[in-house]
């Protein structure tokens, strides 16, 4: 499957270094001018003779910048900032005072078919002495800008617009992230894998529709962190002041009153209780005030049954004039009382109305009226006001219990409150005793002062640490839409990118791995492996050489994933020498061949002779072809020790050529 591409990647073609004072043979410095091809270039040469400064040189070149070691800095926009002045001082060593104006590199280099030669000084990382960007057509060179006029720093100005908009990066900050921390892998070891921080830009740049996104992504992201930093920081100044306040009010209060200590305690004890108590009757208060309210909302609802009662009953009872309308059943129902025997309550007349409706004389219990005779409308509304009947004892039944209840709650009431006001005259009177003491304060007037200052200290950072995360947090959602734009471009990418990388680590590991995108946390993504069925989530997880490789691997999958066709990237790689065993070795040699035979991509690579498996594996599969092996005895003065063995390495030299000639006749 023939990939698509997102960007067009450098090909260096020629560098060279002069001036550079430790490139010295002979009291001689040397110029060193190297023709970069195709494939795999390697440097190789014993410890400390300059490989990883040569890796360094080609990226100076390229960003104007050397990345500090040990600083864990991935924010595109703080890569310059926070390497400017390590920049500066990584070649103070490596070039002499004499030679330090004269020193610099000249770099040729073609991206998006246009061709690049620029030089590059030592001391001044913003400026170029040199800039030449041009076509080759019909065998002539044809300029591409202008450069009439221009100051260093307008080179290099132009240099970076250009640059980016060739390899269609969209900024040149982000093409410094992506050729210092993707396709760079130093002697600092950086990884993509287990770093959060590298992997969320990495990916926000490798896989997403519009740079703009990426450019907000990166944006909200530091924008997040630098909130979270301040909301830290206040955070932390907050606490400390909290503990700088609670020694001091625990040290020695109203050292002239001898019995503060105890005094306090009870004062403390006595306060509680009041605290306790009073929460207490209120909580009584409220539950007492719902039951009395309860039987106000329960005697309406009987209320309102009643008086619908009266209204059908009249309806019912028409027929029945002459029995509701008797001067004895009247009296009775304005008295609430029987006429006959005299007992009283409203129960006296609702047992008189219910006999009325069931036909019967309330007093004899003669039938009145025969209820085959009674008319369908009358039999609906006896129905109803049976109904109604059952629903007036039900709800006299439920306030009677809510009486009992309430009566209950109000003694419970009456003790909470005594038991209350009891507890606050006991705390007021002993207040009163003591009054010359200042229970809330430590008995001392200076330290009172401190103490006040604390609080209102105390105060003022932690609202500042409240306000810094609610900032934080109001941005958020934004980022986290943008998040999930870049995992739904990485699910589309998944079929091609996820492959190569799974081949890339095959070749090292010899075993089948799987990725997977991870959202971690608020603000990071990340892809993390499966080995052998286990997630792979810290690196302390795999070995060290394991954890080097398979990170290779996915710079590898990166680079050729996102490379345009003819624009294949190069990846500069100080191999990780000691780290593997001879069969790893051969297999990590696959690996790389795998990359530059099967995708055309490119390789600058360090190697010592502790390699030599890996390079002879190398040499093997790629001939003269596609690898060139270059050694630095031309380059600088060895010690005694590198004298040492410089016979073993003649050794494995010859054999690489060997095999480099071998593979070329076959």
């Amino acid at each position: 499957m023939r990939i698509k591409g997102k960007y067009n990647f450098i090909k260096i073609e020629k560098v060279i270094i002069r001036n550079f004072s430790l490139y010295t043979k002979n009291n001689v410095v040397q110029i060193i001018d190297e023709d970069i091809n195709n494939g795999v270039y390697c440097l190789a040469g014993a410890n400390g003779l300059g490989k990883t400064t040569f890796l360094n040189i080609i990226n100076y070149a390229l960003t104007g910048l050397v990345l500090e070691p040990n600083k864990e800095v991935y924010s595109p926009s703080e890569i310059v900032k926070l390497n400017k002045r390590y920049t500066e001082r990584y070649f103070e060593g490596r070039i002499k005072a004499s030679d330090k104006e004269n020193a610099e590199v000249e770099l040729f280099f073609t991206v998006n078919n246009n061709k690049y030669r620029i030089i590059r000084g030592f001391t001044d990382r913003d400026s170029l002495r040199k800039l030449e960007i041009y076509k080759i057509e019909q065998n002539k060179a044809i300029s591409l800008i202008d450069t009439n006029k221009k100051s260093p720093n307008e080179l290099n100005v132009l240099y970076e617009q250009r640059i980016t908009a060739d390899i269609g990066i969209g900024k040149f900050e982000y093409f410094v992230f992506f050729q210092l921390y993707i396709l760079t892998f130093d002697e600092n070891r950086r990884m993509i894998f287990w770093n959060d921080r590298a992997s969320t830009n990495a990916l926000s740049i490798a896989f997403n529709y519009d740079l703009n996104d990426t450019n907000r992504i990166i944006e909200l992201k530091r924008g997040m962190e630098t909130l979270e930093s301040y909301g830290r920081n206040a955070r932390w100044q907050a606490t400390q002041i909290k503990k700088e306040y609670e020694r001091l009010l625990a040290t020695k209060k109203e050292k002239e009153l001898t019995n503060f200590d105890e005094l306090k305690k009870e004062y403390d004890q006595l306060s509680i209780n009041v605290d306790n108590l009073e929460k207490l009757y209120h909580n009584i208060e409220v539950e007492y005030d719902t039951l009395l309210k309860r039987q106000n909302i329960i005697s309406s609802e009987i209320l309102q049954l009643k008086t619908k009662y009266k209204k059908l009953f009249s309806q019912y009872s028409e027929p029945r004039s002459k029995l509701l309308n008797n001067k004895y059943i009247s009296y009775s129902k304005k008295e609430n009382k029987c006429f006959l025997c005299g007992a009283t309550g409203h129960k006296v007349v609702e047992n008189i109305e219910k006999k009325l409706y069931q036909d019967k004389c309330p007093v004899c219990g003669t039938i009145i009226n025969d209820k085959n005779k009674k008319t369908k409308e009358q039999k609906e509304l006896l129905s109803q006001l049976e109904n109604i009947d059952r629903l007036i004892e039900k709800k006299n039944q439920e306030i009677e219990n809510l009486i009992f209840e309430t009566d209950a709650k109000k003694v419970e009431l009456e003790k909470a409150e005594y038991d209350y006001f009891s507890a606050k005259e006991k705390l007021e009177k002993f207040v009163k005793i003591n009054s010359h003491i200042d229970f809330k304060k430590t008995g001392d007037i200076i330290t009172d002062g401190i103490l006040e200052s604390y609080i209102e200290r105390f105060k003022k950072e932690d609202k500042k640490a409240k306000d810094y995360y609610k900032k934080r947090d109001k941005i958020k959602p934004e980022y986290e839409n943008l998040i999930q734009k870049v995992n739904n471009a990485y699910k589309e990418a998944e079929g091609i990118f996820v492959p190569l990388f799974k081949k890339f680590a095959k070749s090292f590991i010899g075993l089948d791995l799987n990725i997977n995108f991870q959202q971690k946390g608020s603000k990071d993504i990340a892809l993390n492996f499966e080995l052998l069925g286990s997630a792979r989530t810290e690196s302390h997880q795999v070995s060290e050489s394991q954890r080097f490789f398979l990170d290779i691997a996915l710079r590898m999958a990166l680079a050729v994933y996102l490379s345009k066709p003819d624009n294949e990237a190069t990846l500069l790689i100080d191999t990780p020498e000691g780290s593997l065993d001879i069969a790893y070795e051969s297999r990590v040699g696959k690996m790389f061949a795998d990359f530059v035979i099967d995708y055309d991509q490119n390789i600058i690579m360090t190697a010592n002779i502790n390699a030599s498996q890996l390079l002879i594996s190398l040499a093997e599969k790629c001939g003269k072809e596609k690898m060139r092996f270059r050694r630095m005895l031309n380059w600088t003065d060895l010690t005694e020790i590198q004298r040492e063995g410089e016979h073993l390495f003649e050794k494995v030299y010859h054999n690489i050529e060997k095999i480099l000639n071998r593979k070329d006749n076959e």
